[in-house]
């Protein structure tokens, strides 16, 4: 008797002290699973030592946070008595909101007006009553200023928009001070505007308002799919009710360590308890699947009965669970925080599934049936059939073997072609971080985006820094401020999706025209260094601690940007490399940093982690299939069976032109750690068959037979389990969900006509229990 078996005798023997150990360990888990949080903030995407995210925050320390809210209106024209009050009231009740630390708007907007030899700074648009014949002359005044152009106010006059600056807080917070900021708004506006809000709060507060959504849709859904299936498939209630219990048990012990570990949900790890529910169903599947046919061989111990079934299938159950865990724990490798954190706690999730499997419902099934609580099992779907192999689903397990044995070449010459064809889709694929366009087109916080693109040139800020390496070239000096003036004309003039621009050249220049009586002519940096150091102690310190560092040695030139893809972000990165490393020379460095630049930095950690995970997955997953197949030759063919539904998948996604993010980067690994699962029951099987036929061909008809049921409920399972997640809110979510699911019909197909056919063509030696080694050769 070997170790496992005496485990299993105890388990079974102690059947109800498991029971009430799991239960109780259950208690402590189901409050943690009660505390879920919802975050979607920029930095979740980064470990928190990532150099990017390091420099992103010292930034923000140094310059301010880019925590910006965009509130804006149309009208026919801005500048009337009525649209000016709305511009007033809405800027003055959002400043006495707790959590907003300033506001931008047309009325707070101040210039520069010289007096002699001093200036002060004017609104320019006065609090004063406003009389009919000046409201022009201020239209004028308004539009004439580049620096308000396509920030506070559209070219035509006909949009504006009130900047909100939210102080940093945790998400909580934040979410109470965007919902005050908004049921403000709406009760001074009521129906005399309509309203569009966009920026980097309103856009995290919609995605984790997504990402709760989601979670309540999918669990109920995808338990009613996994129960109506089983209740089909293995036509007896009882037992599929056995199975959503054990089920349920494995949720909130998978989603409860997570939140217990201090963990939150994100558009990228809201989909865990989908992924966790569609792969825990596949041990139950196939304990429950092997325990019926059990019942029907053996006849008045069901303790027997349940013991025999633990045993036939823990192992092939086990290597199941060791590669899909594999699959998800292969993200440890990602560069992206939540799909690293994904796929740790899912892989961990995995095993807890099969411990809880393998001992909480043997447990069930010997409680419940000693209780009679499982009459159902006496029913006519448990009796001995001598009819069994003349079922439906037996003559089409026959028709596809017959029809592999019988043309094992055509489809080994097919599948060829197909993952050539696959391999081109895949050189074609594109990648995408931008969270804007993971949104669907009617949600009303993407159109929003889209108005705002479209009025006033786009609300993403960009950052670029450039800095001085000695203090003889720092930002006080004429020299340096024309450097910076020419950097930002060159890229407003080259970089059509930056709509506007901001830095310390433009302030002295403005400052220098105040000085000289608004003369135009003196709208530039002045050629003394005295001057601009006046202008700095001058200045509002507002806005100059916001474009220059306190030493004077580096500079901020401010963009604005609308949402558009990383293709396009990509290429113009490269634009200003090129430009920026023929212009400073050696007296000047830059480093570009903000939102937009996080965002490429996220492409290229999608594009490697992709690489690393899938790497990393294949080779633990290869030597995994080694200890199942025992032979070099059966362990390739076998994963050759498992690489076509991923190419296949990826090259879809290339043919189709659906990009790769931060959910589809999953796919591969994610597929290859399941879609091995029914490959190890099917060579188990085929193995067992061998040792007792020694014929690849009537060994194969049988394996069908035995394992063909099973592995078909299971790949329906998941098929339906990831193809819900269609229901998910984000676009992310649906390609994962679509394709993932597809990809598991195209697992099955691997398991049960490509791989038959490549043990037929190849012949591959088959090193089995008793240590014969038969071979076809």
């Amino acid at each position: 008797m070997t170790n496992s078996d005496s485990l299993i005798e105890i388990i079974i023997s102690r059947y109800k002290h498991i029971l009430l150990g799991i239960l109780i360990i259950t208690i402590p888990l189901f409050y943690y699973f009660l505390q879920q949080k919802h975050v979607n903030q920029i930095d979740i995407y980064f470990d928190e030592d990532s150099p990017e995210l390091l420099f992103y925050k010292r930034f923000q320390e140094t310059y301010g946070n880019e925590e910006l809210l965009a509130i804006a209106f149309s009208e026919e024209d801005i500048f009337t008595k009525a649209n000016i009050d709305i511009i007033r009231s809405i800027t003055n009740t959002i400043k006495g909101i707790d959590g907003v630390q300033r506001v931008f708007s047309l009325t707070e907007v101040e210039e520069a007006v010289g007096y002699d030899d001093t200036i002060s700074f004017k609104k320019i648009i006065p609090e004063e009553m406003i009389a009919e014949n000046k409201l022009h002359e201020i239209r004028d005044d308004v539009l004439e200023n580049n620096l308000l152009i396509n920030s506070l106010i559209s070219r035509d006059g006909g949009t504006t928009a009130i900047l909100a600056e939210i102080q940093p807080l945790i998400q909580k917070e934040k979410r109470e001070v965007l919902k005050n900021i908004v049921r403000t708004i709406d009760h001074i506006c009521s129906d005399k505007v309509e309203i569009h809000y966009t920026g980097i709060p309103y856009t995290e507060l919609e995605m984790s308002k997504l990402s709760i959504r989601d979670f309540i849709t999918f669990t109920p859904i995808i338990l009613l799919c996994i129960f109506i299936i089983i209740t089909i498939m293995l036509k007896n209630f009882s037992l599929s009710i056995l199975s959503q219990f054990n089920l349920l048990v494995i949720f909130v012990w998978g989603i409860g360590f997570f939140i217990f570990c201090g963990e939150s949900f994100n558009i990228v790890t809201i989909i865990m308890g989908a992924i966790l529910l569609a792969i825990a169903i596949a041990d139950t599947i196939h304990l429950l699947s092997h325990y019926k046919d059990n019942y029907q061989i053996i006849d008045n111990d069901h303790s027997l009965i349940v013991e025999n079934t633990v045993k036939q299938i823990w192992l092939p159950c086990f290597y199941t669970s060791i590669t899909t865990a594999i699959g998800f724990f292969s993200f440890i490798l990602s560069s992206i925080r939540p799909v690293k954190i994904l796929g740790v706690f899912t892989s961990i999730s995995v095993l807890i599934a099969f411990f809880i499997t393998m001992t909480f419902l043997p447990a069930m099934l010997l409680i419940f049936h000693k209780n009679n609580w499982l009459n159902t099992l006496e029913d006519k779907a448990f009796k001995p059939s001598n009819n069994n192999n003349n079922s439906p689903l037996m003559k089409i397990f026959w028709v596809i073997g017959s029809f592999v044995i019988n043309h094992d070449r055509i489809i080994g010459i097919s599948t060829i072609v197909i993952i050539g064809l696959s391999i081109i889709g895949i050189s074609k694929i594109k990648f995408e971080t931008n969270t804007i366009n993971y949104l669907p087109e009617k949600n009303k916080l993407r159109m929003d985006v889209e108005f705002i693109d479209n009025k006033l040139g786009g609300t993403i800020p960009f950052a670029m820094l450039i800095q001085a390496k000695s203090s003889d070239c720092d930002f006080t000096h004429p020299a340096s401020l024309n450097l910076i003036n020419d950097i930002q004309n060159y890229m407003m003039s080259n970089i059509v999706h930056f709509s506007t621009s901001f830095s310390i050249a433009d302030y002295c220049k403005e400052i220098n025209r105040a000085f000289n009586n608004g003369n135009e002519k003196y709208y530039r940096i002045p050629k003394e260094r005295s001057d601009i150091v006046d202008f700095y102690e001058i200045g509002d310190s507002e806005i100059l601690d916001r474009v220059i560092a306190p030493d004077f040695m580096e500079a901020r030139i401010s963009f604005q940007s609308v949402w558009d893809t990383n293709e396009t972000a990509s290429r113009y990165e490269k634009l200003i490399f090129d430009y920026l490393t023929a212009k400073l020379g050696q007296n000047f460095s830059y480093k570009m940093t903000g939102l937009s630049s996080l965002y490429l930095t996220m492409e290229e950690n999608l594009k490697y982690s992709q690489i690393k995970s899938f790497l990393l997955a294949f080779v633990l997953i290869f030597i995994m299939m080694f200890f199942v197949c025992k032979t070099i030759s059966l362990t390739v063919i076998s994963m050759i069976a498992n690489i076509f539904p991923i190419a296949s998948i990826l090259g879809i996604m290339g043919w189709y032109n659906i990009p790769m993010d931060v959910s589809t980067i999953m796919i591969a690994s994610v597929t290859l750690g399941i879609a091995v699962d029914d490959t190890i029951h099917f060579l188990t099987w085929f193995k067992r068959n061998m040792s007792t036929r020694g014929e690849i061909k009537s060994a194969l008809l049988n394996t069908y037979k035995d394992v063909g049921k099973p592995i078909v409920i299971t790949s329906l399972v998941l098929f339906l389990g990831f193809f819900i997640l269609i229901l998910g809110s984000l676009k992310p979510t649906h390609f994962f969900g679509v394709l993932t699911a597809f990809a598991m019909l195209l697992a099955l197909i691997g398991d049960l006509v490509i791989l038959p056919s490549l043990l037929i063509i190849f012949k591959p030696k088959i090193q089995l229990k008793n240590q014969l080694k038969i071979s076809s050769h």
